[in-house]
């Protein structure tokens, strides 16, 4: 898969999203991190499937992310990645990022050529990640402006 996917699984690995418990109402069931396409038909990447593990992510452990997709276009060189971390209602970061530049710092080619895509990668999860609802949107664009995906990452992390 491609860099965008990596970032949005990252992203989306701040979260456990809470619920009450029917034993104790004061305790909090984890519920899995999701990754939705938030972009049209259009969009250069499909993303076929992706597995977080463990799901939902945790604090202070490894979170290992597999995704496939396929890509109807190659991703050159200057292509963007926009992304933007909201905690609840409060934008945490917002960030354009060089595709080149950070697919290489997870092994992958750039151009990134078209084609079925694959991507297994491992992150260690820092324990002090604060609790709340995060929310990542990332958009990657090709330099001619077209949309090569847009990906939505909610979780939370409980207390």
């Amino acid at each position: 898969m491609r860099l965008s996917s990596v970032i949005v699984s990252l992203a989306c690995a701040f979260g456990l999203t809470s619920a009450a418990s029917i034993n104790n109402p004061f305790s909090y069931v984890p519920a899995p991190a999701t990754i939705d396409e938030c972009g049209t038909e259009e969009d250069l990447l499909k993303l076929v499937s992706y597995q977080l593990n463990p799901n939902p992510p945790l604090k202070g452990e490894v979170l290992v992310i597999d995704a496939e997709g396929f890509l109807k276009e190659d991703v050159v060189n200057g292509a963007k990645i926009n992304l933007m971390v909201k905690v609840g209602v409060i934008k945490l970061l917002t960030k354009e990022l060089d595709f080149c530049e950070e697919s290489a710092k997870i092994d992958k080619p750039c151009p990134l050529k078209a084609g079925e895509q694959f991507l297994h990668h491992e992150v260690e999860l820092p324990k002090e990640i604060p609790p709340g609802k995060y929310f990542v949107n990332v958009k990657v664009r090709n330099p001619d402006d077209k949309q090569v995906t847009c990906l939505i990452a909610r979780a939370n992390f409980g207390i």
